[in-house]
């Protein structure tokens, strides 16, 4: 599947009559394939084999538009993006011509770039996962999981409901392929020479809250500080893609996958 450089998916759909058509649609079942595991593992293998050439590998944008991004300019129902996969779009994005089983595999896969992991389970053995997490990869030594683990890093508790799992992977192979926004380790010189590092909770002209690795914070004043360094990348470890096997860290995305405050809602819109 192709689509021009030039013109935004956006930008196609929202001058095609089919932008419009979920606005009389109502509220409907979704297809058995959107939020299933297994159809949007499918659905990846058959993007990766013809969309990913325009839309990159992960549908972070290449030639076509970055699909990771909410950029349409109302939401698209799940039936248009169908169509708009199957029979292309105003000349601009060619018919996938896949039946149509595989064409909501597809579909599948687009949604969950940008839904909620929880609402669409990424593939993998969760119990695995879980194992990885609290072992091999020793996630818990910085994260915690309701209230088990450590508070030096983000609360993991709910990332599901909070982050697509393809955001979850890249956190995990590239940590700082976000740029650590928000999150950024520090070195602090203290004038008597002591050092300490971890990571900036809270910062003004006056004082600087530090938490360490062992979750303790530290309150300094910036009078008693000699010298501060702040890391450019995030906190995470940059070994996980190479350490990690690829059916490990399909195994820890999908029991990070799992991890929500709420219950998922798959079935209806």
């Amino acid at each position: 599947m192709r689509t021009l450089a030039s013109i935004g998916l956006a930008a196609i759909l929202a001058t095609c009559p089919l932008a419009a058509q979920h606005e009389k649609d109502g509220d409907k079942s979704k297809n058995p394939a959107i939020g299933d595991p297994k159809a949007i593992d499918a659905g990846q293998k058959l993007f990766a084999n013809g969309c990913a050439a325009c839309h990159g590998s992960e549908g972070q944008g290449g030639r076509g538009p970055n699909l990771r991004e909410q950029v349409f300019w109302h939401p698209i129902d799940d039936d248009t993006l169908f169509t708009a996969v199957k029979k292309g779009v105003g000349g601009g994005m060619p018919a996938a011509n896949l039946p149509d089983d595989q064409t909501w595999q597809v579909v599948a896969f687009v949604r969950s770039m940008t839904s909620p992991a929880i609402e669409n389970p990424p593939p993998g053995d969760v119990k695995a996962g879980e194992d990885v997490f609290w072992a091999k990869a020793k996630c818990g030594n910085c994260h915690a999981i309701r209230g088990k683990g450590s508070a030096f890093g983000p609360d993991l508790t709910n990332v599901a409901a909070m982050r697509p799992a393809l955001d979850i992977r890249q956190s995990i192979v590239d940590p700082d392929a976000n740029g650590a926004v928000g999150y950024h380790g520090v070195t602090v010189v203290m004038n008597d020479g002591t050092t300490l590092k971890g990571v900036a909770r809270n910062r003004s002209n006056y004082s600087l809250q530090l938490q360490d690795a062992k979750g303790n914070l530290h309150l300094l004043s910036v009078a008693s500080i000699r010298e501060i360094t702040t890391s450019k990348g995030s906190p995470m470890p940059k070994d996980f893609g190479t350490r990690l096997s690829k059916e490990e860290i399909d195994n820890l995305v999908a029991y990070l996958g799992r991890q929500s405050a709420r219950p998922a809602v798959i079935g209806k819109k």
